[in-house]
């Protein structure tokens, strides 16, 4: 009888438990709502300024056609670039035995199809490929979500990088906040994947969202973030040309020193889909065009541009990926950390 009667109480502290452990909906939605609120009260402060009137006007006067080429360009080449990092990021992940490595070109279909999750967002972008890494490799999704934190990092320390070396060649007027915190940053995060510290933790009792930075050799780190610093260099001449074709006349010089500047603002939770707070830091471009409203007049377009063509490169894919995430590998999954992983 005793035991009987505690099971109602036993499950109401149960159910107690998984209330206070899952995240309050306040939480959740106003992390939800940041970036849209964010981006609503940047565009209000844009277009007090600069009237959309005068920005629509310039649109109509850029050579949109003129365009397409450079965008075609820049999303073409720069989803094998993107994705040869990515490849070796999964390698890294399915060195222990029991994981399958998928092909090159299954990565570059997964990166195409999941980057139409990227313009809800760069999180659900990733996030996206992390679930399909998952499951097309058999891994545990914490080690998964490592892979794709091991991914975001590398892209933070190659814009980290970039960025610091246009802001202290003094192009680029900015807070001193980000004069010191991107160097910092991007210092940091290097760091680590280059296993600096590593001998102050047992890398046996990484949690598994932390592996990737001790299954990923210090070569393949360095061949990653250099990828990815060629996919910037490639965003920014693709963008130039963009810039030139729509006809703001700004030097190569002078895009290649502020452009990455926008890059690291456009990857923050303070936009939607490329738009939001971005549009101020396309406003470093002003001292070079005819007036502000003709640079956002250019970064709303080749925004759209951009849009539309993601869109058209992951449309034909988004099926395969689909069917990806629907198998799972029915393979016993050895342990992570084999000695044959690290020797």
């Amino acid at each position: 009888m005793g035991s009987d009667e505690q099971l109602p109480e036993r499950a109401g502290v149960e159910a107690a438990a998984e209330r206070a452990a899952a995240p309050a909906a306040w939480r959740k939605w106003s992390t939800r709502l940041l970036p849209w609120v964010a981006a609503g009260v940047a565009a209000l402060a844009i277009l007090g300024k600069y009237p959309p009137g005068t920005i629509a006007s310039e649109m109509s006067e850029g050579d949109l056609f003129a365009m397409i080429p450079y965008g075609v360009a820049l999303l073409g080449v720069g989803i094998l670039i993107v994705s040869s990092s990515d490849y070796a990021i999964v390698r890294g992940l399915a060195a222990s035995p029991g994981l399958s490595l998928p092909s090159f070109s299954q990565v570059v279909r997964a990166r195409a199809g999941m980057s139409l999750l990227g313009v809800i967002g760069y999180g659900a972008g990733v996030g996206g490929l992390g679930v399909w890494i998952a499951r097309v490799t058999g891994c545990t999704v914490g080690l998964a979500s490592g892979g794709v934190l091991y991914l975001m990092s590398a892209d933070l320390v190659s814009v980290s990088l970039v960025t610091s070396l246009s802001i202290w060649i003094g192009v680029v007027d900015v807070a001193a906040s980000l004069r010191i915190g991107a160097p910092l940053l991007a210092l940091v995060l290097l760091a680590l994947k280059l296993g600096v510290f590593e001998g102050a933790v047992d890398r046996r009792a990484l949690p598994a969202v932390l592996r990737p930075w001790a299954l990923i050799s210090r070569g393949r780190a360095l061949s990653i973030v250099a990828l990815r610093t060629v996919n910037i260099g490639w965003l920014t001449l693709c963008s130039w040309g963009g810039a030139q074709a729509f006809g703001l006349d700004v030097p190569l010089w002078a895009w290649a020193a502020v452009f990455p500047v926008v890059l690291l603002v456009g990857s923050m939770p303070v936009n939607v889909a490329g738009f939001g707070a971005v549009q101020g830091a396309w406003l470093l471009f002003e001292p070079w065009a005819r007036t502000g409203e003709q640079v956002l007049a250019f970064s709303l377009l080749w925004q759209l541009l951009c849009l539309v063509g993601v869109l058209l490169r992951g449309a034909p894919f988004v099926g395969s990926v689909f069917r990806d995430v629907g198998v799972t590998v029915e393979r016993p999954i050895q342990p992570i950390f084999d000695e044959d992983v690290f020797d």
